[in-house]
C-alpha cells in the first residue's frame, strides 16, 4: 500500500497535516481489513472523492473525515475486545442518546456504533467498493433476489470475515426493519453462537395522521421500551448510566439539531451555498452514534457554517440563481453521483429541515419521556400520515419546488409507505412529487446510464415549472 497515495485521501478527507503521520498505520490497517487495494485507495483520491463531494469546504473535508475515522475505529473492534472493552453494537433507525450517554459515562470501557452503516458509508461513499461486501452475505443465504437491506448483508459479511467481533450485545431498533432482529438471529444460529441481541419493537397501529409526539400514552409506552431496553445493556455491560447522562447527551444532539436548523437556513439563499449530500452527511450523528464522538463533527458543522456564509456574502453558490430545488426526506448519500446528475441539469436536491415542532423544548422532565417524544416528533416511523404533515410543513416552510421519494423499495415498510406518502402531498401542496426506484445503499440495480433520462425529464419539468 503506497503510503502516499495513502496520505493524499486523509488530506481530501479534511485531516490535518501534523496527525496524519499517526492516523497513517491504523488507515493502511483498516483498509487491508476491508479488502481495499492501493488502486482503490488511488481511485478514491484521483477521481471519486473530487468529482462526488465539495471538497473545496473545509468543513465538508471535516466531515467526511469524521465517517473515516469511523469506519478505521470500526476495524479495531476485535482489538478492544481483547482489551476488555465492551461491544454494544445498534443498527438503524435509533435514539443516539443512549449510546452517547453510555459512551460519556464510561468512555474507555465501551465501544458503541452502528458497525454496518459505517462499513456500507465508508466503501461506498469513498470508494463506490460495495459489492464484495454484498455478495458474501448473499453466497451465505441472504438472497440477492429477495432484496435484502445492503446493511443488514455488511453486518453479517462483517462479523463473517472477522472484521468485528461478537458484540457484548446488539441492540437492534426493530422500529422499522423487521428484518435486522432476523438478521441477528441469522448470524447467531449460523456460525456465532455468542452474538448476543436484544430488540425494542414499536408497534404501527396508529391512525393515519395522528401526531404521535402528543399522544402521551404512545409516548410513555416508547419510553418504557427505550427503558428496558437500555437497561438491559447496561446489566450484560457492568456500566450503569445515571440519568443525567441521559439528559446531558440529549441536550448535546439537540444543540448540534439546532446548528443543522441554522445551516438549512442558509441553504435557502439564492444560489445555495451547498449541495444537499454534503448537508446531509454532516447531520449523521444527529441519528447515529459516532464512537469517536459528536464533537468532532460538530466541529465540522461549525467550520461548515463559516465557509457557507462566506460563500454567501460572495453570492458563490452551486447552482444557477433561480434554480428549481427539490427537497428529498431520504436520499441515498451513499449514491452522491445521483444528486450530482440533478444538480449538472440544473436542479438542487436538498434535506428539509427541522420541524418548527422539533425545534420546540420538550413537555417533559424524565429524560426517557424527553427522547421518546423527540422520536417521535420527527422519526421515519410514525404513520404515514404524520410524516405527509411533516414533509408539507418543510415544503411550504423552505418553498421547495418539490418532492424527491424513492430509493427504499427494498424495505418491506418504508418502501410502501413512501409512494402512499408521495400521493397525499402532492394533493395537499399541489407541488410535484417524484418517486424513484433504487436502493439508498447500493447501486448494482440503477446506474447513472439508466436513470439519465429519468432525471433529466424530471429536471426539464421543474424548470418549465420554475419558468411558468
Amino acid at each position: 500500500m503506497n503510503r502516499d497515495v495513502c496520505a493524499e485521501f486523509l488530506r481530501f478527507t479534511g485531516f490535518e497535516e501534523s496527525e496524519i503521520p499517526g492516523f497513517l498505520p491504523d488507515f493502511i490497517e483498516a483498509c487491508r481489513a476491508l479488502n481495499l487495494s492501493e488502486a482503490d485507495v488511488r481511485f478514491s483520491v484521483e477521481t471519486w472523492i473530487p468529482s462526488q463531494f465539495d471538497t473545496e469546504l473545509e468543513g465538508v473535508r471535516r466531515g467526511l473525515g469524521c465517517i473515516v475515522r469511523e469506519a478505521v475505529d470500526l476495524t479495531r473492534t476485535p482489538r478492544y475486545k481483547k482489551q476488555g472493552v465492551k461491544l454494544v453494537y445498534g443498527i438503524l433507525p435509533a435514539m443516539s442518546v443512549y449510546y452517547y450517554a453510555l459512551k460519556r459515562t464510561a468512555p474507555d470501557r465501551v465501544y458503541v456504533a452502528f458497525p454496518d452503516l459505517f462499513l456500507v458509508a465508508f466503501l461506498q461513499m469513498f470508494f463506490h467498493r460495495l459489492n464484495p461486501t454484498l455478495e458474501i452475505a448473499e453466497a451465505a443465504g441472504m438472497s440477492y433476489g429477495c432484496r435484502h437491506c445492503a446493511l443488514n448483508k455488511a453486518r453479517f459479511t462483517a462479523r463473517r470475515l472477522g472484521i468485528i467481533p461478537s458484540p457484548d450485545i446488539s441492540w437492534i431498533w426493530g422500529f422499522v426493519c423487521d428484518e435486522g432482529p432476523k438478521t441477528d438471529e441469522f448470524i447467531q444460529e449460523c456460525f456465532d453462537s455468542d452474538w448476543r441481541n436484544y430488540s425494542t419493537r414499536l408497534p404501527h397501529d396508529q391512525p393515519l395522521g395522528t401526531q404521535e409526539d402528543e399522544v402521551d400514552e404512545r409516548v410513555e409506552y416508547l419510553a418504557l421500551q427505550m427503558r428496558d431496553g437500555f437497561e438491559q445493556v447496561q446489566r450484560v455491560v457492568g456500566i450503569s448510566v445515571p440519568e443525567e447522562k441521559i439528559a446531558e447527551a440529549f441536550e448535546i444532539r439537540q444543540r448540534f439539531v439546532e446548528k443543522m436548523g441554522e445551516l438549512r437556513d442558509l441553504l435557502t439563499v439564492d444560489p445555495p451555498p451547498l449541495g444537499g449530500v454534503e448537508a446531509f452527511i454532516l447531520g449523521m450523528p444527529r441519528d447515529m452514534p459516532f464512537n469517536t464522538g459528536l464533537e468532532p463533527m460538530a466541529e465540522a458543522l461549525e467550520q461548515t457554517l463559516k465557509d457557507v456564509r462566506g460563500r454567501v456574502a460572495a453570492g458563490r453558490g452551486v447552482l444557477p440563481r433561480q434554480a428549481p430545488v427539490l427537497m428529498y426526506e431520504i436520499i441515498p448519500y451513499c449514491q452522491p453521483w445521483l444528486v450530482k446528475m440533478f444538480m449538472e441539469n440544473g436542479v438542487g436536491v436538498m434535506p428539509g429541515g427541522p420541524t418548527q415542532k422539533q425545534l420546540q423544548p420538550p413537555r417533559f422532565e424524565d429524560p426517557y419521556m424527553v427522547a421518546a417524544e423527540a422520536w417521535l416528533k420527527g422519526s421515519v416511523t410514525v404513520n404515514a400520515g404524520y410524516k405527509a404533515d411533516q414533509i408539507c410543513e418543510r415544503l411550504l416552510r423552505y418553498k421547495f419546488d418539490g418532492l424527491l421519494l424513492g430509493f427504499l423499495d427494498f424495505d418491506r415498510w418504508l418502501g410502501s409507505d413512501n409512494r402512499l406518502i408521495a400521493r397525499m402531498v402532492e394533493e395537499r401542496t399541489g407541488l410535484p412529487v417524484f418517486y424513484v426506484e433504487g436502493d439508498f445503499w447500493e447501486d448494482r440495480d440503477y446506474s447513472p446510464e439508466s436513470l439519465r433520462t429519468r432525471v433529466e425529464s424530471i429536471c426539464e419539468i421543474l424548470k418549465m415549472r420554475k419558468a411558468g
